[in-house]
């Protein structure tokens, strides 16, 4: 019974009053320090509305002071209260139950209402991070008729900066013109401090020149400009401002809070700039000015020097704190897992459990991050599993290192887990409607999901988390974990398409160095020269990408010798104002893939000269040139000086070219014998590498040899039986090659079809083997005999041993006329312009016969004609082919 009595929600003498000044009626009796004193004893939003309904129904909140003075005379022992008072004591009752919805409306109706009031309520959002509130707060001040004071207005120009709303700023900058606060220094300093967050360094600088000009800056003026210029990237312009204070602050007064602000803030600069004797100045200027006990203090300057790679020092500021936290300790983790050198990084978390202090989200992360920046993807999985055995809780940063682990190691399976939990765990958005707090971090994740699905090649998982962000919410990153997916590890002309969606309107994104990177490399991928000249003449026009030359120069030298133009890929190498190890590797690798291996073997004689020492990229890339060039004794003298002269030791791949370049040469015997003597087991390429010369030298018994080994390791594919076939056919041992077609057919192994594709005036045409889908199929067919006609009362002969087919000569010929690569040719005749180039891509090795007939048709055309097969460049002029009939 007594536990379903009603709830009492007033207390009882605010209803003994009520009903008591509701039976005595308007009158002397109720008295507005009564009233003043029920509002404080309030406790519900109800017994205040009750009161202040009562408070309007007296009319004690709008009659004029006159009246109440003779209506009301106060007791002798009882202060006059005015409506004013009253009123505030209101708006302080709904305060005190979490009204401010209630106190805000109170408020309008006190007049006039002080300002006081209005910095608490617009003090109160802030505090609860409902920013654009405390704006709305602010304009209705204005409209009841109430003068912001210096109070007011830092308040609002912190909201208008942590939004950030420069509309707003720059708005209320007016408002303090106009009410002339432009001489009171913490409201310019608040000024200062918004117009930084908002991104206008500009306007942030020339406020703080104003207050300097009227010689009311302080350090607080000092600190907001240089945390601005360090915030916007501009650490040496920070570093000056920073000396500049050190001499001219010092005569002001100053406190020990804020020379540790000063010096916080100063220390990120210096670690954007990796400045470490600057460092070490702040550090003695910390000790001189006895600021460096604080704990903040030593926290910035471990991280400091970690990030200067200076852990040395950082391990010696952390040794000499007297206070540490568990901030000071996750810096020194972060030092040493971005350096890394994740044993010592461990053997802090185990002094952390000696000391007591239990790892955070920040700890684990920074081990994590660690390993998958490293590549140790495992490591990074591993140590994942034992924060959430801990309890820990990750964070978003902590998924998205998590997501790049399993990036890097194709991890599938780990990666749908890790997205589940981040569903699970609320944090990833299921609805994707951005808009809202804690959207960057979101599209963070988003964006980490799209990398690690496309690099483990589940595309369509990619592409729908791709298309489930909207258009305007994507950023430069979204786009290019996409395009570089496509672009690696897909379809690159997915990749193409979707550039140019990225730089369609409306929504137009800007693509960054990394976007322009990837694809670069899907138009490498596909030799498509025109799109490739069409990026690399936007890159020309949009210099922000001055500061990325390695990025991008790299990635055009690269494009433009696989689309087969190596001349323009040297005129980039050549305009480049610095280089790197890969601008000269990747010089070497396109004079090397188009037979012109002289060139190629000066380039690495220049690199040498400019200071740069070769490592076994550069031997494998100076070994592939040498072997695709018929450099037989040079290329074994450069394989004998690795270890020799360079201490750089020969891998399988350096074998691998050897054994190719001796192989293809005729020298069987020797080839065989350093497969034999190789230090260690060879793989699969060396055996590829084998297999493919025995069909150049019709080594039957060594190719099935080397095609039994490939069997063994599971290194089979289309190609090796291909290769294996043809062999066979040019022994005319047609049943062996029927049964390498049946062996191909219950492994489940499908060959790949031939397929060339070629560009002309209006896009590019593809064609596979006896392809008679083009509209132009006639006119390209009719071409092609009368070529073939012609080249063979030139000397042509047909390569029959290419038609794998057990019938007889003619049909075999009319087998070859239809290769995809010859059809390709024709149409390239019908739609270049005399005198261009026409540049051919083929999935697969050139057909030896298309090679043959290639080279005659190019004593007839005039053209070039570059056709870029699976294993090297081959240019066709005047009868005669670069590779000097050495593929």
């Amino acid at each position: 019974m007594l536990f379903n009595l009603p709830r009492v929600t007033t207390p009882i003498a605010v209803r003994w009053f009520i009903s008591v000044a509701n039976a005595a009626g308007f009158g002397r009796d109720v008295s507005p320090v009564h009233f003043a004193a029920l509002l404080k004893e309030c406790r519900s939003v109800n017994a205040v509305h009750q009161v202040h309904q009562q408070l309007i129904s007296s009319g004690l909140l709008s009659y004029p002071a006159s009246l109440l003075e003779v209506s009301f005379p106060p007791l002798p022992s009882q202060p006059y209260l005015s409506p004013r008072s009253l009123g505030t004591g209101v708006v302080a009752a709904y305060l005190a139950c979490g009204s401010k919805d209630e106190a805000l409306t109170a408020l309008e109706h006190v007049v006039p209402s002080p300002a006081v009031w209005w910095n608490l309520l617009i003090r109160e959002h802030i505090k609860e991070g409902h920013l654009e509130h405390a704006i709305a707060v602010s304009c209705r001040m204005l409209r009841a008729g109430t003068r912001p004071d210096h109070f007011t207005l830092p308040h609002i120009l912190k909201a208008c900066g942590e939004l950030p709303s420069y509309r707003c700023g720059i708005t209320l900058h007016g408002l303090i013109c106009c009410n002339g606060f432009e001489s009171n220094v913490f409201v310019c300093n608040a000024l200062v401090a918004m117009y930084a967050r908002c991104g206008s360094l500009k306007e942030a600088s020339q406020v703080f020149q104003e207050i300097a000009q009227r010689g009311i800056d302080d350090v607080i003026s000092w600190n907001s400009i240089v945390a601005a210029h360090v915030k916007h990237n501009s650490p040496w312009t920070a570093l000056d401002m920073f000396s500049k204070m050190s001499m001219i602050v010092h005569e002001k007064a100053t406190n020990d809070r804020s020379n540790i602000i000063s010096i916080v803030n100063i220390l990120p600069a210096c670690a954007s700039l990796k400045a470490l004797p600057r460092t070490r100045e702040i550090h003695g200027n910390a000790i001189r000015h006895g600021t460096f006990p604080d704990v903040f203090v030593g926290n910035a300057l471990v991280g400091t020097y970690a990030k200067c790679g200076s852990m040395k020092d950082a391990v010696k500021v952390f040794n000499m704190m007297e206070i540490k936290d568990v901030v000071s300790w996750n810096a020194i983790v972060t030092g040493y897992s971005q350096s890394g050198n994740f044993e010592a990084a461990f053997e802090i978390f185990k002094n952390m459990r000696k000391e007591n202090i239990s790892a955070d989200v920040v700890t684990w992360t920074a081990v994590i991050a660690g390993y998958a920046q490293r590549g140790c993807g495992q490591e990074a999985l591993n140590v994942f599993r034992q924060m959430l055995f801990s309890g820990s809780e990750p964070n978003s940063i902590t998924i998205i290192s998590v997501l790049s682990a399993c990036a890097s190691l194709g991890a599938y399976s780990q990666g749908m887990e890790t997205h589940a939990y981040s569903l699970k765990n609320r944090l990833l958005s299921l609805d994707n409607h951005f808009g809202g707090t804690g959207d960057e971090e979101d599209l963070m994740v988003h964006n980490a999901l799209i990398d690690m699905y496309s690099k483990c090649r589940i595309f369509k998982a990619a592409r729908s988390i791709f298309d489930s962000i909207p258009r305007k919410e994507r950023n430069v990153v979204t786009w290019t974990v996409m395009i570089g997916g496509y672009a690696q590890y897909g379809d690159s002309n997915d990749a193409l398409e979707l550039f140019s969606q990225m730089l369609s309107k409306p929504h137009a994104v800007a693509p960054n160095a990394f976007t322009v990177s990837c694809i670069l490399m899907a138009c490498a991928h596909l030799s498509a020269l025109r799109v490739g000249k069409q990026i690399h003449a936007y890159v020309v026009r949009q210099h922000q990408y001055e500061a990325s030359t390695y990025f991008v120069a790299n990635c055009l030298i690269d494009m433009y010798s696989k689309c087969g133009d190596v001349d323009t890929a040297r005129y980039v190498f050549d305009g480049m104002s610095q280089r790197n190890d890969i601008s000269w590797t990747s010089m070497m690798a396109g004079y090397g893939m188009h037979g012109r291996g002289n060139e190629a073997l000066e380039i690495f004689d220049k690199m040498q000269m400019a200071g740069f020492v070769p490592d076994d990229i550069s031997f494998l890339v100076v070994l592939y040139a040498c072997s695709h060039s018929r450099m037989i004794d040079r290329g074994l003298d450069y394989f004998d000086s690795m270890s020799r002269d360079y201490g750089v030791a020969a891998g399988a791949e350096h074998y691998a070219c050897v054994i190719d370049l001796l192989a293809r040469s005729g020298q069987i015997d020797r080839a065989w014998n350093m497969v034999k003597d190789m230090p260690m087991e060879p793989t699969a390429v060396v055996w590829v590498a084998l297999l493919s010369a025995c069909r150049v030298h019709s080594n039957v018994e060594l190719a099935e040899y080397a095609l039994n080994k490939l069997v063994e390791m599971n290194a089979e594919n289309d190609g090796s039986y291909t290769l294996i076939s043809n062999i066979y056919a040019n022994a005319r041992r047609w049943k062996d090659v029927a049964r390498i077609r049946n062996l191909m057919k219950n492994s489940g192994i499908k060959k790949r079809p031939g397929c060339s594709w070629v560009q002309g005036k209006k896009g590019t045409a593809s064609f596979f083997v006896g392809d008679r889908s083009h509209s132009l199929s006639p006119q390209i067919y009719a071409l092609l005999q009368r070529l073939i006609d012609r080249i063979k009362s030139m000397g042509y002969v047909p390569e029959t041993n290419f038609a794998l087919h057990d019938v007889d000569d003619e049909e075999k010929n009319n087998l070859l006329a239809e290769h995809s690569e010859k059809l390709a040719l024709a149409y390239g005749l019908l739609t270049t312009s005399p005198g261009c180039p026409i540049r051919i891509t083929k999935n697969l090795r050139v057909c030896g016969d298309c090679h043959s007939a290639f080279t005659y048709i190019s004593k007839i055309v005039d053209h070039e004609i570059i056709v870029r097969d699976s294993s090297r460049f081959h240019h066709f002029k005047n009868g005669v082919c670069s590779c000097g009939d050495y593929w």
